[in-house]
């Protein structure tokens, strides 16, 4: 897996094209779910793309501070349907993480979780924020990885 790290303005139109189809296969059509995915954040956004040879197997956004959360945001985490269950998924975000803290130091990060999934971002570290709530009819929570000052 080679990982790459891109500001909006860097993706190729062939990155684009695969970035909005990974979404769409995953959050459209998989789950089944009617929403905007095109919402205006990826410009403002760094991409990062899980490639093998020519093909995009995983993916999230980094949103930073002040246009999802006060602080930097893991959004739109994907791994393809046949890549599932191995270790790309926690490589990916793990990866994800070492980038937001590197790219926006001194940070906690946040992360609007899809509620069925809450168990298994907090063997990231992530902790649970006020109560479930429906986006796009899908039950989410608001989950935060603070900052743990080094001595």
């Amino acid at each position: 897996m080679i990982y790459q790290l891109k500001a909006f303005e860097e993706l190729t139109a062939l990155d684009s094209m695969l970035i909005y189809q990974l979404r769409q296969q995953v959050f459209i059509l998989e789950q089944k779910c009617l929403y905007p995915d095109i919402d205006g954040l990826d410009p403002f956004c760094f991409h990062l793309l899980g490639m093998q040879e020519k093909e995009l197997i995983s993916y999230l956004r980094i949103v930073p501070p002040g246009h999802h959360f006060k602080e930097p945001a893991l959004g739109r985490i994907i791994v393809t349907p046949e890549n599932r269950g191995g270790n790309l998924g926690p490589e990916l975000i793990r990866t994800g993480i070492q980038l937001c803290r590197k790219t926006f130091p001194r940070k906690a990060i946040s992360i609007e979780a899809q509620f069925p999934l809450q168990t298994y971002y907090e063997q990231f570290g992530f902790v649970a924020l006020g109560p479930v709530y429906q986006v796009d009819n899908i039950p989410h929570i608001h989950m935060k990885l603070e900052f743990l000052y080094e001595s």
